[in-house]
């Protein structure tokens, strides 16, 4: 997950607790990132004062603020950082809407360590979307 030598900032922001938790889990086995976690979108917000992450993995239904709401405010902020949604929503229609949003990439839960990790690796080194959804992509290594 290394673009460079410096830790990689993530934010995670998802309304079910076990699953947050095992994502930063997850990440913290990985090694090599610096994970701040949040229950909801007003959480994040108040997480995204002190903390400027490059990478955000986003619920979209979440109460409260959805994860749509809160991707339309951190492409308001002034720092750059790529979005990828985290969800159970097989819907096609979310998965268009994610990526007519802005989003890099959608991640469908259960969350697999691999896929994760290939994931974030193909967001954070800008590989094109239509290369990240090949069946190759998809192995559950």
């Amino acid at each position: 997950m290394d673009k460079d030598a410096a830790a990689l900032k993530i934010l995670v922001v998802d309304d079910d607790e076990a699953l947050l938790e095992t994502v930063v889990d997850l990440l913290n086995v990985k090694g090599g990132c610096e994970v701040q976690m949040a229950k909801n979108g007003s959480d994040a917000l108040m997480v995204l004062r002190n903390f400027t992450p490059q990478l955000s993995l986003v619920d979209i239904r979440m109460p409260g603020m959805s994860g749509w709401e809160l991707v339309k405010l951190i492409r308001q902020r002034k720092h750059e950082q790529k979005i990828i949604m985290l969800t159970g929503s097989y819907a096609e229609d979310d998965i268009r809407a994610a990526f007519a949003s802005g989003v890099d990439g959608y991640l469908l839960k259960p969350v697999r360590a691999a896929l994760l990790y290939r994931l974030i690796d193909n967001v954070i080194n800008d590989v094109p979307l239509e290369q990240q959804f090949t069946s190759a992509s998809w192995t559950n290594e």
